[in-house]
């Protein structure tokens, strides 16, 4: 299944949050607490000015998204990938993903973070060599755990 990225434009705003709000529906109900399924169209009109953001496509259709933050010069995070549910278990963010680091050569770390009993999501990060280097307390529902990936780095 090839998949591409390519960078969101305000056009595709109702289709991303519609897809980020399937996928990411049962996060909120598990953890009562969800940024990027709650997050109004407005919201991620300004996450864009922010953030690095593409949507994934497969045969020239947004099956999902891929929101990335630059930390600094050679370290950005990833910090929302959503795919829509009829196309998840596919491999499809995990070929995101490696889509994104290769789209930017010159980082050295990336970061994200996952909820602690995700156990697909972190099954998928730990397969793309990222290794956990803490966890965060968010509320009693949720606590995350933090990643890292060292690239290029002797």
């Amino acid at each position: 299944m090839d998949i591409r990225l390519e960078k969101i434009s305000e056009e595709d705003i109702n289709e991303i949050n519609r897809i980020q709000k399937l996928a990411f529906m049962d996060s909120y109900h598990q953890y009562k607490f969800c940024p990027a399924f709650e997050a109004t169209n407005e919201q991620m009109i300004s996450f864009l000015e922010k953030a690095e953001a593409y949507k994934i496509l497969l045969n020239e259709i947004i099956i999902g998204s891929v929101f990335t933050y630059k930390i600094s010069y050679n370290h950005y995070e990833l910090d929302t990938i959503s795919v829509d549910p009829q196309f998840q278990n596919m491999g499809i963010g995990g070929k995101a993903i490696r889509l994104i680091e290769n789209l930017y050569p010159t980082v050295q770390t990336w970061t994200l973070s996952t909820p602690e009993t995700d156990y697909r999501n972190r099954h998928l990060y730990e397969n793309l060599d990222y290794q956990q280097v803490g966890t965060e307390f968010v509320n009693e529902y949720l606590n995350l755990i933090r990643y890292k990936k060292e690239i290029g780095k002797p």
